[in-house]
């Protein structure tokens, strides 16, 4: 599964709770997406946190530049990306993939890509993500599942 520190690795900079133990069940790049112990990928307008919270993220990754919205609780761990949330998630996702083929496990963190029309996300990036999932002996399904 994706840990903390492997987000860490990538992001260092942080605000929040820093817990090693925390462990990610999915990356999420939608608020109103279902995210049980989620990481939450801020992107273009979407800086709905408190629904991502909601909806079962325990961290965000969130752009640097961009101010933290002022209810973001104390205990709650957030990225600050300096090049992008994107291009720190492409980075987090080439990581976990060699981390994944070196671990034999079963525990895997899903990443939930949004419909490419209408997202603020740019379909290059979903593109390359899907091909990043998909690529390995150890993609489980075509769900994003490792």
């Amino acid at each position: 599964m994706l840990t903390y520190e492997d987000v860490e690795k990538i992001i260092p900079e942080t605000k929040g709770v820093k817990n090693a133990a925390i462990s990610f069940g999915c990356i999420a790049f939608a608020s109103n997406e279902e995210q049980p112990k989620g990481l939450f990928v801020q992107t273009g307008q979407d800086e709905d946190l408190q629904a991502a919270i909601s909806n079962g993220a325990v961290a965000a990754v969130w752009p640097s530049e961009k101010e933290l919205p002022f209810y973001t609780p104390n205990h709650f761990p957030v990225f600050l990306a300096q090049e992008g949330p994107l291009s720190a998630v492409l980075q987090i996702l080439e990581n976990y993939s060699r981390k994944m083929g070196i671990e034999k496990t079963d525990n895997k963190t899903r990443v939930i890509l949004p419909e490419s029309d209408g997202s603020a996300v740019p379909d290059d990036f979903i593109e390359t993500t899907r091909q990043l999932i998909h690529s390995g002996e150890n993609c489980v399904d075509g769900n994003g599942v490792r």
